[in-house]
């Protein structure tokens, strides 16, 4: 049967749940007031008055096995896609709609919403430091130079303004790999309350103090689960553990880190095997990694350039995977990671635009062209990734690697309809004779024209919607001066 001659998609039964459910020192600012008060607003329930159809689309779903675009409709119900297929949608469904709201995409394609898979939202306040500078010499620059000096409410905003960043390129679900930095405990989870009031799906990565008792790791783990539950945000897809296991001079931190991830059935990610200059040094972990556990299908590696044959066979062997940044991998000049070898020994892969301290620009249109022309370059071989694949690790595949691809990564009914309606006309790419293609080779994050997030309107021609963001960023600005005054003055001491 042809794709054309497909017949209607619909789901057999119900919707599917959701897999995973769970100022200044003194004061903050009057400004920041006024943002949390819109957050909050933000963050009431969602109510959904009446049926969406996105009708005459270029669509191209990345459901598994379907790479072909079709001209047709996808209609979303209550924040869930309830039908796609080619053509027009039938009469009977038409009539069975409550309220029905129709967006004419003709000329347009809609694809699902890309998914991030390793994340420094913070930094989204901290673009353009040490530009010369490789791994370490960058996070000397930024973590170890203004990390102490955050104060109240800093991480909210930052982590705010990183996610807005995010859904104004198209990014509708990011895992937060959160970092504690010098904030205290009630501080550092503002990057938690940031995130459940953005509008953007998310999984949470919990960072420990890397000199932390295992008692206090265990009860502030604890604690944020139960934040998260009490929560109930809609929003949050799952729970993860950002650990330092793996960098901890005690062998026991990164066993207790995956103890907490089976009792509390999370996700761990950990970087690894990213600055070339240190590659075999952090080799020597890979036996500790084996011994705790941590190499595992609920495992990921983010970065994960300077493997070994030894490493990837294990990795591949017991389902473990690796998430890849090429934008702050060229940026920090870490290496090209191996990613058709990886995919041919059985790795798992899926993509992040990382932090946009170190990636400078959240666009996966960037970061899609970057790794396939690397790739391309270093196998001089044109068929090594196809566009195809590549927009299938930004969406589909990472949401496999978290964890969340029965909520999120492609369109099919029953998933969230984070929905992305890209304008190839504006800017003017030309022509679209093959939709992948053009998505990859020709557009880039200014070519979104509306960025749907369960069903919502989150962001359009890159301005989020229903926060003030010019307000934040001045907010931004504000914090981000203080904490580089009070660095300098540190200095000096």
């Amino acid at each position: 049967m042809s794709r054309q001659a497909q017949p209607e998609i619909t789901p057999d039964t119900g919707i599917v749940a959701a897999t995973r459910s769970v100022g200044c020192a003194e004061r903050w600012s009057s400004v920041h007031r006024v943002l949390m008060l819109l957050a909050t607003l933000c963050a009431l329930p969602w109510a959904y008055a009446a049926d969406m159809l996105i009708d005459g689309a270029t669509v191209l779903t990345l459901a598994e096995g379907n790479d072909t675009a079709f001209v047709g409709h996808v209609l979303i119900s209550d924040g869930r896609i309830k039908a796609v297929g080619p053509g027009d949608l039938p009469p009977a469904a038409r009539q069975a709609a409550k309220d029905l709201q129709v967006v004419d995409a003709r000329g347009q394609i809609v694809m699902p919403g890309f998914v991030s898979g390793h994340n420094h939202l913070w930094q989204s306040a901290f673009r353009g430091i040490a530009s010369d500078g490789e791994l370490y010499p960058w996070l000397e620059a930024l973590h170890w130079t203004y990390g102490n000096s955050f104060g109240d409410g800093d991480l909210h905003a930052f982590t705010l303004h990183g996610a807005l960043d995010q859904l104004g390129h198209g990014i509708t679900t990011t895992y937060s790999h959160s970092q504690r930095l010098g904030a205290t405990e009630t501080q550092y989870l503002e990057s938690l309350d940031a995130s459940m009031v953005a509008g953007q799906h998310f999984v949470f990565a919990y960072n420990a103090n890397l000199n932390q008792p295992a008692d206090a790791v265990r009860s502030d783990v604890a604690a944020m689960v139960r934040k998260a539950k009490q929560a109930d945000n809609p929003l949050l897809l799952g729970l993860s553990i950002n650990s330092v296991g793996g960098h901890a001079a005690d062998p026991a931190m990164l066993e207790l880190e995956m103890a907490l991830a089976r009792e509390y059935d999370m996700t761990v990610q950990i970087h690894f095997l990213e600055q070339h200059s240190r590659r075999f040094r952090e080799r020597l972990s890979w036996p500790r990694f084996l011994k705790a556990g941590a190499v595992a299908p609920n495992v990921s590696y983010a970065h994960f350039i300077h493997t070994t044959d030894r490493i990837i066979a294990d990795t591949s062997r017991l389902g473990g995977a690796m998430i890849w940044n090429p934008l702050s991998n060229g940026r920090l000049a870490s290496g090209l990671a191996d990613i058709p070898g990886y995919l041919e020994a059985g790795v798992r892969v899926g993509m992040g635009v990382d932090g946009a301290a170190s990636a400078d620009i959240a666009d996966p249109f960037e970061n899609m062209r970057m790794g396939l022309y690397g790739l391309r370059m270093k196998y001089s071989n044109a068929g090594v990734m196809q566009p195809i694949d590549m927009l299938r690790l930004h969406t589909l595949r990472t949401a496999q690697v978290l964890e969340v691809e029965t909520e999120v990564g492609s369109l099919e009914p029953g998933k969230r309809a984070d929905v992305l309606i890209v304008d190839p006309r504006f800017p003017l790419t030309g022509s679209v004779t093959d939709a992948a293609a053009t998505l990859v080779f020709a557009c880039s994050a200014v070519n979104i024209d509306q960025v749907y997030v369960a069903g919502k309107l989150q962001a359009r021609r890159g301005m989020p919607v229903g926060h003030d963001i010019a307000a934040l960023q001045l907010d931004v600005e504000r914090r981000v001066a203080r904490i580089k005054a009070a660095a300098a003055q540190a200095a000096t001491r």
